[in-house]
């Protein structure tokens, strides 16, 4: 009896041993897998399923993402992440606050489920060829991003790619020119110097009145100012995450920009989302009050460039001889804390779709 009572044991912890193998399998080799690429009997499969080990997430592709997890929708409808859901995964900045879910299939593609709030995209083959299981190639998803943000966001989508290590100049000149003609003029919006999405948009709504715009100006302590405005606001740009515990350094900053004859003007990201018109209206004040009533900001980019497209929110088209490496550049400063961390867990996180790539 004591004997037979081991070997149940026995049995279990093997069981569960090769439950974890399974799970440890599929997480080593991306979240997911096709079974053609598991080394397992179906049997230990379903059992895996049953104890929660793996999920089935549709005939055929067990993976260890939740349910809510975007891949897993993906993989639920039949495809691969795409668009600015799949660039949330790799650390990108989004305005958006409510993250749309696009999911890439082939143009062939057939039996597809439908999953509330998707939209589904048929891509070319070349798409299809690249990316990993469950989110497509950076390069396709920054496209697919630019075309379906508003115009502000993809100004920001295309700062952030400049600055992350997943994206090469060549990457970008790639993306560039798998652009409409009349999207590529994007680019000739963008600043690297942006630190954040926040600084991006406030940028592209200050050139869009018409201010001239310099990022990241350095003051004498040594720190620099996030926006300067038409040479004599200071704008700093207080996201929470960032400035929460650095009270003492952002007062001594404000400081050294009104010894360097700037205005210091501080915003936050709920300020630049729900009050732009104030923020508007009380920089032209601090313009007027510094240049004179006269003084007449110079916008070098005049936003009747920028217009709706059919379903695309937004067209802007520039002529050849306006494009140029500088708008494909990395940024000349170094990457902020933060940034070094998210490209860390974003480099972290491609290792291991590569490796479940390479079981195909």
């Amino acid at each position: 009896m004591l004997h037979g009572a081991v070997t149940v044991a026995n049995l279990v912890g093997m069981n569960q041993s090769t439950l974890q193998s399974v799970h440890q399998y599929v997480l080593d080799n991306g979240g997911a897998l096709p079974r053609r690429d598991l080394p397992f009997s179906s049997r230990t499969l379903t059992r895996a399923v049953r104890s929660g080990a793996v999920r089935r997430a549709r005939r055929g592709w067990y993976t260890t993402f939740t349910e809510a997890d975007p891949r897993f929708v993906a993989l639920r409808v039949g495809g691969r992440l795409t668009g600015i859901a799949a660039l949330v995964l790799l650390g990108a900045w989004t305005w958006q606050t409510d993250i749309p879910l696009a999911v890439s299939v082939p143009r062939n593609a057939a039996r597809l489920r439908r999953a509330p709030g998707v939209r589904v995209v048929h891509d070319r083959q070349h798409v299809v060829d690249r990316g990993d299981h469950t989110v497509v190639d950076a390069r396709d998803a920054l496209r697919r991003a630019l075309l379906d943000s508003s115009f502000e966001a993809a100004v920001a989508l295309w700062d952030w790619a400049r600055r992350s290590s997943l994206y090469s100049v060549d990457d970008l000149r790639e993306v560039l020119d798998s652009l409409p003609a009349d999207a590529r003029g994007v680019a000739t919006w963008s600043d690297a110097e942006s630190q954040s999405v926040l600084e991006s948009v406030a940028r592209v709504r200050y050139i869009a009145d018409g201010h001239h715009v310099e990022a990241q100006v350095a003051v004498s302590t040594g720190q620099s100012i996030d926006l300067v405005v038409d040479g004599v606001v200071a704008v700093e740009l207080d996201g929470r995450e960032f400035h929460q515990s650095t009270f003492e350094a952002d007062r001594t900053k404000d400081l050294a920009i009104a010894i360097d004859g700037k205005m210091p003007l501080r915003m936050s990201s709920t300020m630049v989302r729900h009050a732009w018109d104030q923020i508007r209206l009380a920089t032209t004040r601090a313009v007027q009050r510094h240049l004179g009533d006269s003084t007449a900001a110079i916008g070098v980019r005049p936003l009747r460039r920028v217009r709706p497209r059919g379903r695309r929110p937004w067209r802007c088209r520039v002529s050849p001889a306006a494009m140029d490496e500088a708008h494909l550049a990395a940024p000349r400063g170094r990457l902020t804390s933060s940034e070094v961390r998210a490209q860390r867990d974003a480099d972290a996180m491609s290792s291991l779709a590569r490796a479940g790539r390479a079981c195909s």
